[in-house]
């Protein structure tokens, strides 16, 4: 079966580098649709600052294009797609212990977490979120975040 990189068209929200965007709808039914053992679950550290929370994700071994971010309502999903890995499958391995496909996380955020101006980073196989908290309940709507 031959993976495609999931797109949306040649748009982004933000001025400057063109960041292309996973399409959301696709990557949610792939991952539905695969195999569970091929799912990892990445290891999440969340700190809880004066002024907002930072929250560390390892994904290792994917490109920043390959992350889809998002919060609705106070889940935040981080998911990935190694397409590498998808489409290596023809390529003989002498050994192979890590070998990740999809990358998909689910966190529930504190009902404070604005994901307004959430900010990502990806660096070093690690993304690096910061939330800022709001000095009431927030009810989130969908939200896509940019990683840069």
């Amino acid at each position: 079966m031959q993976h495609t990189i999931y797109r949306k068209p040649d748009y982004s929200i933000y001025p400057g580098e063109y960041v292309p965007l996973l399409n959301e709808k696709e990557i949610k039914e792939a991952i539905k649709c695969s195999d569970r053992k091929d799912i990892d679950h990445p290891a999440v550290n969340i700190t809880d600052q004066n002024r907002s929370y930072k929250i560390e994700v390892v994904i290792p071994g994917v490109k920043r294009d390959e992350l889809l971010i998002y919060v609705k309502g106070n889940i935040l999903s981080i998911c990935a797609v190694n397409n590498d890995k998808m489409n290596s499958s023809l390529k003989k391995k002498q050994v192979e212990e890590f070998s990740y496909k999809w990358f998909d996380r689910h966190l529930l955020l504190p009902e404070d977490a604005d994901s307004t101006f959430i900010s990502a980073e990806y660096k070093s196989g690690i993304v690096v979120l910061h939330i800022p908290k709001a000095s009431r309940p927030v009810n989130n709507a969908h939200t896509r975040i940019i990683v840069y």
